[in-house]
């Protein structure tokens, strides 16, 4: 889809070097869109944007939250026809690949059946969320470390079976970083500094589902200026050998990456020092609700978080490969 979207912008840039139409624009046709229902073009600005026919006058818009996006409602006239549209202008051209994501993002919204409003109030809160991180173009130095272990695991698996990389789970906010068949992946990553140990941060993150089987797949890493670990490094690799590509960049760009900022994040380099897998079984230590008083969790308990030191758990190790297999069999 961002393919067909550039060639329309590219098409559409020609003629605005001779249109004084205050938006250039073309129709995008695509399964379950009906035509001149989204339209892609540019401003007399050399903007790029999108407009979404929406019959919703009356609802209200989201607010950019941003200067780097401008959103409005506007009439279209075409073959004398008056139409109401909702329309979303890219304001910072250094954003154009994220806006083409946000583009895709809208449009299979709505080819899935939500309304222009609704589509557009989703995207644009997800949109301005991942522009605000941190107050800067990137996420904290924890998120980033999060992402790169994240990012080892999916590069390892598709090793394996190429597909496995959509049980990626991480981005979406889900209770598991990972989810394949019947098995799940808890994913953490920190440095290599002292004994090796995870943070636990609520009851259910290491507690198996039923009928459903637990991995816990650590990875430590240095920071290293010259290290050939990277996020870029690990998404650009990830994404020259599977074929969903859209789809992972869509997944990427919803965990905090964009290409506008590669050199940034070229910044945060590493080397991996160890990955493990354990077996998160009935009787690996852990704290859960059965360990309170008649499996009754007190009321002014509102936060438990704890740590595990790897060292004491390593009867639960299982061979890395062998839980690669395991999850690209399933």
């Amino acid at each position: 889809m961002i393919d067909k979207i550039e060639e329309i912008w590219e098409k559409i840039d020609q003629i605005r070097k001779f249109s004084e139409e205050s938006f250039e624009y073309d129709s995008i046709e695509l399964d379950g869109i009906k035509e001149g229902s989204v339209l892609i073009g540019i401003d007399k600005e050399g903007r790029r944007g999108i407009l979404l026919k929406d019959k919703s006058v009356e609802s209200q818009l989201p607010k950019p939250g941003c200067t780097r996006i401008e959103i409005s409602r506007e009439i279209v006239i075409s073959d004398k026809v008056s139409n109401p549209y909702i329309k979303i202008i890219c304001a910072d051209d250094a954003l154009e690949n994220s806006f083409s994501l946000l583009i895709c993002r809208l449009i299979k919204l709505i080819s899935d059946g939500s309304t222009p409003t609704k589509a557009t109030i989703d995207v644009v809160s997800e949109f301005r969320r991942l522009l605000s991180k941190s107050g800067g173009p990137l996420p904290s130095d924890e998120e980033i470390l999060g992402l790169v272990g994240e990012l080892v695991f999916i590069s390892q698996i598709i090793k394996k079976n190429q597909d496995c990389w959509k049980g990626w789970n991480g981005p979406e906010g889900s209770s598991r970083d990972f989810t394949w068949d019947k098995i799940d992946v808890e994913i953490k990553a920190s440095f290599q500094a002292g004994e090796p140990k995870i943070t636990i941060n609520n009851l259910n993150q290491l507690e198996p589902k039923p009928d459903r089987s637990l991995f816990l797949f650590h990875s430590t890493f240095v920071a290293n200026p010259k290290g050939n670990i990277s996020v870029p490094n690990l998404v650009e690799e990830i994404h020259s050998k599977i074929e969903d590509k859209e789809e992972f960049e869509e997944r990427v760009f919803k965990a905090g990456y964009s290409k506008e900022h590669r050199d940034l994040w070229m910044d945060h380099k590493f080397s991996l020092s160890e990955s493990s897998s354990y077996s998160i079984a009935d009787d690996f230590p852990r704290i859960n609700e059965t360990s309170f008083k008649n499996g009754i969790i007190p009321e002014s308990i509102l936060r438990i978080r704890y740590e595990i030191d790897l060292n004491k758990v390593s009867n639960f190790k299982v061979d890395n490969e062998e839980v690669f297999k395991i999850i690209s069999r399933s």
